[in-house]
């Protein structure tokens, strides 16, 4: 097989489905950002799906159209509203048919929050989370204009290594956590992300 081969073989489209403006712009200023050569990056956030079931049903839905799909789901409201039995085979059922779900403990600001420091403190919910990260982002707010403006993705990108050892290390004995121990899995996003672009220079 030649270069161009390989290289042809290596070009993924990619979706990220999820509910909510703040990943929306983080993941369109990601792929605005990062321009990944041979990676077609479709954030699909189609307006307030407004539940878990929603954000799970449109990945299935995704998932002929494109190489790999990720489903991002904040666990805040599935702890509240005790929904976790109906939430854990809805997410059997969408991972069967290959969807990668992505789960934010309490919500997707933990996530921004793990770019300025490490913390395994039991939130209750994402206000507790936004009290702490206006500290390293004042004013943060989930506003549209707000986040236009910030660019999520280019403002934190020299950070990002840092958001993701400190995921990662949340990982860790997870099980012998409470519920309510928080979780940004979108950092393995980034892990295939980082092996994948190392791959294609390579073969470049």
């Amino acid at each position: 097989m030649n270069r161009q081969s390989k290289l042809r073989n290596l070009r993924y489209s990619v979706a990220l489905v999820g509910d909510g403006f703040s990943e929306s712009i983080y993941f369109t200023d990601f792929r605005d950002t990062e321009r990944p050569e041979g990676l077609k990056i479709i954030p699909d956030f189609p307006g307030r799906i407004g539940s878990y079931s929603g954000v799970l049903d449109r990945a299935i839905s995704l998932k002929e159209d494109y190489d790999r799909v990720y489903a991002m789901v904040d666990m805040d409201a599935v702890i509240s509203q005790q929904q976790d039995q109906q939430y854990q085979r809805h997410k059997r059922a969408a991972e069967r048919e290959g969807v990668i779900i992505l789960e934010n403990n309490p919500c997707f600001e933990f996530w921004l929050l793990l770019h300025f420091q490490q913390t395994g403190r039991l939130f209750q919910n994402c206000e507790q989370v936004i009290t702490l990260l206006r500290r390293h982002i004042p004013e943060y707010n989930k506003g549209l204009k707000f986040l236009e403006k910030l660019r999520l993705f280019a403002t934190l990108r020299d950070r990002l290594p840092q958001a993701m050892e400190n995921a990662a290390r949340l990982e860790h004995n997870r099980d012998d956590h409470d519920p309510l121990y928080p979780r940004a899995e979108i950092f393995k996003f980034f892990e295939w992300y980082t092996v994948r672009q190392k791959a294609t220079h390579i073969l470049s």
